[in-house]
């Protein structure tokens, strides 16, 4: 009886410990649908990854910052979780990824009735692209030398290079390029198209510094709630909130 008291008593410390150290604080950059001063709880990712952990017992903040600063702060330790991250494994060698909360298709964008043809990112050479300081969209990509790429601050810049006959490409989530295309106050709808073409199939995940005390309680933590929610479907009615 002893050993079960002193258990429980363990186990309800090494909650209040938990809480105690203060909420972890959770940073996305502006990629609306995933993150955006101005959408609903900030957008999908800070709107899943602060309910989620809420719900494991966590307290948390959110902020919005330039994506290049939101991994920079997490080298620092200015921040505890960086949102809306591809996995890229310069990331993982000093975070440490959650699963997957969403997936989406990486495509590119053309200036309407223009014609690019490639097959293959070595294809994409004769071509300007448009791609975000900071912005991780495959290995193979990100890595190829042989590209003539454009550094841009936001997707939305990069697009309206693209319509603006500044460069020939862009890229990004395809979730991302349609919000700003049916955003009807940027009037890029019939002034850009989206290519067939999947550069990569990628998962959105949050990951947590390496450095943070308690990190892999975090991350076992926020699987275990983020599956019950899959499961009995918040997960979903937190994503149908954000419909575009």
């Amino acid at each position: 009886m002893r050993k079960w008291i002193w258990g429980l008593l363990a186990v309800l410390l090494g909650a209040t410990a938990t809480l105690a150290e203060g909420p972890l604080r959770i940073v996305a950059d502006e990629w609306a649908p995933f993150g955006g001063e101005d959408l609903p709880n900030g957008g999908i990712s800070l709107d899943v990854i602060a309910n989620v952990l809420t719900q494991a017992g966590y307290e948390v903040t959110t902020e919005i910052v330039p994506f290049e600063r939101a991994l920079s702060g997490a080298q620092s330790g200015e921040y505890d979780i960086v949102g809306n991250l591809f996995f890229e494994a310069s990331v993982d060698a000093y975070m440490a990824y959650s699963n997957p909360f969403y997936d989406t298709q990486v495509r590119f964008v053309q200036r309407a009735g223009t014609h690019h043809p490639f097959e293959t990112i070595q294809d994409l050479a004769p071509y300007s692209i448009a791609v975000g300081a900071g912005y991780l969209y495959s290995e193979e990509f990100d890595t190829e030398a042989t590209l003539n790429k454009v550094t841009v601050t936001t997707v939305e810049q990069g697009m309206r290079m693209v319509a603006a006959g500044r460069v020939d490409l862009t890229l990004d989530s395809v979730d991302v390029l349609n919000f700003i295309i049916n955003d009807a106050e940027m009037r890029l709808g019939a002034q850009i198209e989206i290519l067939p073409f999947v550069l990569a199939t990628q998962q959105i995940h949050m990951a947590v510094r390496d450095d943070l005390e308690g990190r892999d309680r975090v991350i076992a933590d926020f699987n275990r709630v983020l599956a019950e929610m899959r499961a009995d479907g918040r997960l979903e009615a937190i994503l149908a909130a954000h419909q575009y």
